[in-house]
Order: C-alpha cells, then structure tokens, then sequence
C-alpha cells in the first residue's frame, strides 16, 4: 500500500514524511460516506448509480466523494460510453478497512480495544 520509512536516529519510529502520508492518507477515509463508497466496491466495479443506490446519497454527493477518492489513489475509473465505473485501485484499502472495523469493535459488538 505504502513504503513505511523508518528515521535511523529514532530507531523504530517513523519519519515524518511518513507519518504525514499516513495521516492523510487516513484523513481522506475521515469522512463515513467515503468508507461507505471504498465498502460498496468491495464486491467489485460500479457506475456512479449504483455506489449512490448502495450508500444512499444523491448522485451529485457520490460524484463529489469519488473525486476526492481517485484524487488520492483510492480508486481506478473507466469510461464506457456516458458512464464512468469506479473499481478499489488497490487490494490493500479492503484489507485495511476491516482491519479498521476489528480495530473499532464494529465487527464484534464490543467496544474497541485501546492501546493503554
């Protein structure tokens, strides 16, 4: 998904171009219809119509997100005709979302677990 690059003077811990990529990268998904729309393409490609249908939000908002989502490396799009289709650009952003969900206890019904 992305190169984690470790500082040599800290040892361990990232550098802060690294962690800056992180947290944009992170930033982007701040926004539930937009990990709404990365869910709704786990079972593959969608138009436009169809992401709306799954996330229920107007075609004009889904068409806002997705430009967001491919600006920044989320999404592939193809067009056919007068439609464009969306597909996950990368495997990793569904690995990642539901190591997100475990992570917030979603999966489970429990509350997440905290690092102490």
């Amino acid at each position: 998904m992305m190169n984690v690059e470790h500082d040599e003077e800290q040892g361990d811990a990232m550098n802060q171009e690294t962690c800056l990529s992180i947290s944009e990268f992170i930033g982007v998904l701040s926004n539930p219809y937009r990990v709404k729309i990365l869910c709704a393409l786990f079972a593959g490609e969608k138009n436009v119509s169809e992401i709306a249908e799954a996330v229920d939000l107007p075609p004009a908002h889904v068409s806002s997100h997705l430009r967001v989502l491919y600006d920044r490396g989320y999404l592939d799009r193809r067009h056919e005709w007068k439609q464009v289709f969306y597909s996950l650009r990368l495997p990793q952003v569904q690995e990642f979302l539901k190591l997100a969900s475990q992570l917030a206890g979603r999966d489970s019904g429990s509350p997440p677990i905290l690092p102490h």
